[in-house]
C-alpha cells in the first residue's frame, strides 16, 4: 500500500501540479510584501480594505479563496488535465502565498504584519512542497547517505 502511495505521490502529474502551486505561492508572496512596501512608501495609494475602521488583512482572502476552491474540489472533482483545475492549481498557489504571508499575524492573533514566523512560515511552507514533490529522490538520498555512514563505520571498526 506504501509503495502505490509513493507512486502516486511522486507521479509527474503530481510533481507538476505541485511546481504551479509553489510557483503561484511564492509569486504571491512577493507581490503581496512588495505591495505593502510600496503602499507603506506611498508609492502606491492605499487601497487596502477597511471596514469601520478595521483593516482586512490580505489572509482573509487567502482563506477564502482556500475554502472556496476546497468546496470546488470536493463537489466538483474536476479533471486533472481540464483548463479548470489547472486555474484551481494556480489560485490554491495564490490562496497559500495570501495565507501564510500574515502567519504570524494569525498564530500570535495581534496586527503584527513584520513578525518573524510570517518570513519562517513561507520557508517552512515551500520545504513542504518540495519535499512532496520530491520524497523519493529525497527517501532515495537518505538511504544512499545511510549506506554510506555504515560502509564506513564497518571500514572503521573492521581493522
Amino acid at each position: 500500500m506504501e509503495n502505490e502511495e509513493e507512486q502516486i505521490l511522486n507521479s509527474p502529474t503530481n510533481k507538476k501540479i505541485i511546481g504551479i502551486v509553489i510557483f503561484y505561492f511564492l509569486i504571491t508572496f512577493i507581490l503581496s510584501r512588495l505591495m505593502v512596501y510600496l503602499v507603506i512608501g506611498q508609492w502606491l495609494p492605499n487601497f487596502f480594505l477597511t471596514i469601520r475602521g478595521v483593516h482586512i488583512h490580505h489572509f482573509t482572502y487567502g482563506v477564502l479563496i482556500l475554502v472556496v476552491l476546497g468546496l470546488y474540489f470536493i463537489l466538483r472533482r474536476p479533471n486533472v488535465n481540464s483548463a479548470s483545475f489547472k486555474i484551481c492549481t494556480a489560485l490554491y498557489g495564490i490562496g497559500l502565498g495570501l495565507t501564510f504571508d500574515e502567519f504570524g499575524m494569525w498564530v500570535r492573533l495581534a496586527d503584527q504584519y513584520w513578525v518573524r514566523q510570517s518570513y519562517d512560515a513561507i520557508v517552512v511552507m515551500l520545504l513542504f512542497l518540495l519535499n512532496i514533490a520530491y520524497f523519493r529522490e529525497v527517501k532515495s538520498g537518505v538511504h544512499e547517505i545511510e549506506r554510506l555512514i555504515k560502509a564506513i563505520f564497518r571500514r572503521l571498526f573492521s581493522i
